[in-house]
C-alpha cells in the first residue's frame, strides 16, 4: 500500500495480495516506478546545477485555471484531478483580465537551497504550497501582503524552497489578481538569484542613464527657450518612464509599504495621466490647430475619456480602468501617427521623427499587450516581453527628443532668415530714406529756391524802378503763381512730414459733399481762367460722407492741381461721385495728355516722387499726390488711375457713406 499524504487527508492506493515470493518483492519497484514515470510525463521535472542555475520554467509547469475560484489544495492535489492540468508551450503565461485563480505545479530536482521567482510586481495575492519533512508548507505573498514577508524585496516576488537532496520534489502555486494575471516563473540556486538581480539592475540602471541624459537635455533647452513642447514633453517623459518603472516594472516596492500598494492599485491612472501629456505634447508640437483641427477638436475631447481610468480606479474597479487604458494605447498612437503624417504633407520636416517615435512604441504596446492577452499564440512570449516597453519607450523618447531638435534647428534657421530678410528689408527702408531725403533736398533747392529767387529778382527791379507800370503789371501774374506754388510745396512738405512722424491723426466727421466741393472749386477760378479750362461739378445733393475734413480737402485740392496742369487749354475737368449703399466713389476726371503704364506705376508707387511738367510747363514736385493715397488710406480708401496715352486720366477713390 502507498500512502500519500494530502494535507489533512491520506489517500490510499491498494496493491492485490500476491502470493509468489519473487513477484511480491519485484511488483512494489515496478509500480513506483511506472507512477514515477507517469507523474514525470505529466509534469517535467526541472534539475538545478551550476550549469542551470537559473531556469525559467512555464514550459515545464502544468497549468489550470480555476474559473470559479473555489478549488483548494487539496482538490488539486487529488490523482483523479492531475488530468485537468495542462502543460504551456511559452516560457510565460498570462490570462489577462480574470477573476478566475491560477493553479501551477512543478517539480523540481536540487541539492541546495532554491528560490521561486515570479518576475511580475502587480500579482495580489500568491500562496506557495509544498511538502517538507512530511508536513505541509503554506507561504503567502503578493501585492497585498506586508513587505516584510518577501524573501527578497525585489520587483517581483521569491520564495524559498528546501532542498530537494536530488531527488523529486512538487510544489503548487494559486495566483489571484485584479491586475493582468501574468505569471512569469523561474527557479534558481543561490548564486543563479543574485546574477538574475544583477542583470535586472543593469538593464534598468541603462534605461534610466538614457531617460536622466534626455530630460536633463531638454530641461536645459526648455529654460533657455521657454516653449510649451519642452514642457509638455518634459512632463510626458516623467509621467511614461514613472509609469513604465515604478508601475509595470515594479519598482514600486522599494517606496515603502504603503506608497507600494497604493501605486499598485491606482498605477493604470498614472497611464491616463500620462497619455494626457501626450495629447498636449502632440498638438503643441504638430500645431494641430493649423495642420489637422477635426482630429484637434477629437483628442481634446478625448481627454476626458481619460478620466474614466481614474474614476474607475478610485472606484475600486481596476478591471474596467485596465480595459479603457488598453483601447487608449491603441487609438492615440494611431492618432498620432496621422497627425504626423499631415504635417509631413504640409512639409514639416520634424514630423518624421515624431511618427517613427510613436510607430515604436504602437509597435511595443501591440506586442506587450499581445503578451498579456495571448491572442498570438504563434508568438514565443517570454521574459523579453517585460523589456519591449522600457526598450520601445527608450527609442520613443529619443525620437521625440530628435523631432524637438529638429524642430528648433528649423525655429533657428527660420529666425536666421527672419533676421536676413529684416536687414535686407531695413537696407531697402534706408536706400529709399536716403532717396526720400536726396528728393526732399531736391526740392528745397529747386522748387522753392528758384521762385524765390524769381520773387527776389522782380523785388529788386522793382525798387530800383527798372520796370514800368505795364511790366509790373505782368509780372505781378508770375509773382502770383510763383507764391501759390511755394504756399502749395510748403504745405505738402510740412503735412507729409508730419505724416510720417505719425503726428497727423485722423479723425472722421459726416460731410455733406456738395456743399464741400463747390467751396474747393470756386478757389480755383482764377487758375482754370488762365488755362480758359471749364470746370465743374458733378455731385447730387443731400449725399454725406464720413472722412477727415481737414484730409479730403487736401486729397481734392491736389487732384485738382494734377489735372490743371496736365489739361491744356480750352480743356475740362470734372469732379464728380458714384454712389452705393455703403461707400461713395469720388472721381477728378480731365482730357487731358492722359499717361501709359509705366508712369501710372510711378506714380502708385509708394516710395516714388514722381513729376512731370505740365502743358504750360509747370513744375510739381510728386509730394501732393504722396499725401493724396496716404491720407486716402487714412480714409478707409485706394486711389485708383484710370487713363490712356491722349485720352485724359481719371483718379478716384472710396470713402465710406452715412
Amino acid at each position: 500500500m502507498l500512502v500519500r499524504l494530502s494535507g489533512k487527508n491520506i489517500n490510499c492506493i491498494f496493491i492485490p495480495r500476491i502470493y509468489t515470493p519473487g513477484l511480491r518483492i519485484i511488483l512494489p519497484y515496478i509500480f513506483f516506478t511506472v507512477l514515477f514515470a507517469v507523474q514525470s510525463f505529466a509534469a517535467p521535472i526541472v534539475k538545478l546545477s551550476t550549469q542551470h542555475s537559473y531556469q525559467r520554467i512555464g514550459k515545464l509547469c502544468d497549468w489550470y485555471l480555476d474559473k470559479d475560484a473555489k478549488l483548494t489544495l487539496n482538490d488539486v492535489m487529488q490523482p483523479s484531478f492531475q488530468a485537468n492540468f495542462s502543460a504551456h508551450e511559452h516560457e510565460m503565461r498570462s490570462y489577462g483580465i480574470t477573476n478566475a485563480a491560477v493553479w501551477v505545479h512543478a517539480t523540481y530536482v536540487s541539492k541546495e537551497r532554491t528560490y521561486l521567482v515570479v518576475e511580475f510586481a502587480n500579482i495580489d495575492s500568491i500562496s506557495l504550497y509544498y511538502f517538507e519533512n512530511g508536513q505541509m508548507k503554506a507561504i503567502a505573498s503578493g501585492s497585498h501582503t506586508p513587505l516584510k514577508n518577501k524573501r527578497f524585496n525585489i520587483p517581483g516576488f521569491s520564495f524559498e524552497l528546501p532542498s530537494s537532496n536530488g531527488q523529486p520534489k512538487d510544489f503548487w502555486i494559486r495566483v489571484r489578481s485584479g491586475n493582468a494575471v501574468i505569471i512569469p516563473l523561474a527557479l534558481a540556486t543561490p548564486e543563479g538569484l543574485m546574477e538574475s538581480f544583477k542583470w535586472l539592475f543593469v538593464i534598468e540602471l541603462m534605461y534610466i542613464g538614457v531617460v536622466l541624459a534626455l530630460f536633463f537635455y531638454n530641461l536645459f533647452l526648455f529654460i533657455h527657450l521657454r516653449t510649451l513642447n519642452y514642457l509638455y514633453y518634459l512632463c510626458y517623459l516623467l509621467c511614461f518612464v514613472g509609469f513604465v518603472l515604478i508601475y509595470v516594472r515594479g519598482f514600486h516596492v522599494f517606496l515603502g509599504q504603503t506608497l507600494s500598494y497604493f501605486i499598485n492599485m491606482n498605477g493604470i491612472s498614472f497611464g491616463a495621466v500620462t497619455y494626457m501629456f501626450a495629447i498636449m505634447f502632440c498638438l503643441s508640437f504638430l500645431n494641430g490647430k493649423k495642420h489637422t483641427p477635426r482630429l484637434r477638436i477629437f483628442l481634446l475631447a478625448f481627454m476626458g475619456v481619460l478620466c474614466l481610468p481614474i474614476i474607475c480606479n478610485l472606484a475600486g474597479y481596476r478591471p474596467g480602468a485596465i480595459k479603457i487604458l488598453e483601447v487608449c494605447s491603441f487609438l492615440l498612437p494611431i492618432s498620432f501617427i496621422y497627425m504626423a503624417i499631415i504635417a509631413l504633407r504640409q512639409h514639416y520636416k520634424p514630423a518624421g521623427y515624431f511618427l517613427g517615435a510613436w510607430f515604436v512604441l504602437l509597435m511595443s504596446l501591440m506586442v506587450f499587450a499581445a503578451a498579456n492577452t495571448m491572442w498570438l499564440p504563434f508568438l514565443p512570449f517570454g521574459h523579453w516581453t517585460f523589456h519591449i516597453l522600457p526598450l520601445a519607450s527608450a527609442v520613443e523618447m529619443s525620437l521625440l527628443s530628435l523631432a524637438l531638435g529638429s524642430e528648433y534647428a528649423e525655429m533657428k534657421k527660420q529666425m536666421i532668415a527672419a533676421i536676413k530678410k529684416e536687414v535686407t528689408e531695413r537696407t531697402k527702408e534706408l536706400n529709399e530714406s536716403n532717396h526720400v531725403k536726396d528728393k526732399m533736398l531736391g526740392i528745397i533747392s529747386h522748387d522753392l529756391r528758384a521762385p524765390l529767387n524769381n520773387l527776389s529778382g522782380l523785388l529788386d527791379l522793382v525798387e530800383l524802378k527798372a520796370l514800368s507800370a505795364g511790366e509790373i503789371q505782368d509780372f505781378s501774374l508770375t509773382v502770383r503763381q510763383n507764391i501759390k506754388h511755394i504756399t502749395g510745396t510748403m504745405n505738402n512738405m510740412l503735412n507729409w512730414s508730419l505724416s510720417q512722424m505719425n503726428r497727423i491723426e485722423t479723425r472722421p466727421q459726416k460731410i455733406i459733399l456738395y456743399p464741400f466741393i463747390l467751396q474747393i472749386i470756386e478757389t480755383y477760378w482764377y487758375a482754370t481762367d488762365q488755362k480758359n479750362i471749364h470746370l465743374k461739378a458733378d455731385i447730387p445733393e443731400g449725399i454725406v460722407v464720413l472722412a477727415d475734413l481737414n484730409q479730403l480737402n487736401l486729397i481734392i485740392r491736389n487732384l485738382l492741381d494734377n489735372a490743371i496742369k496736365f489739361t491744356p487749354k480750352g480743356g475740362m475737368i470734372l469732379v464728380g461721385c458714384r454712389p452705393s449703399a455703403k461707400t461713395v466713389e469720388l472721381y477728378v476726371q480731365d482730357n487731358g495728355m492722359g499717361m501709359g503704364q509705366e508712369e501710372v506705376n510711378k506714380l502708385l508707387s509708394e516710395t516714388s516722387f514722381y513729376s512731370t511738367d505740365g502743358t504750360e510747363e509747370e513744375k510739381g514736385t510728386g509730394l501732393g499726390l504722396q499725401l493724396c493715397k496716404e491720407f486716402i488710406m487714412r480714409n478707409g480708401g485706394v486711389l485708383q488711375i484710370r487713363t490712356a496715352p491722349g485720352a485724359g486720366a481719371e483718379f478716384s477713390f472710396s470713402i465710406p457713406r452715412v
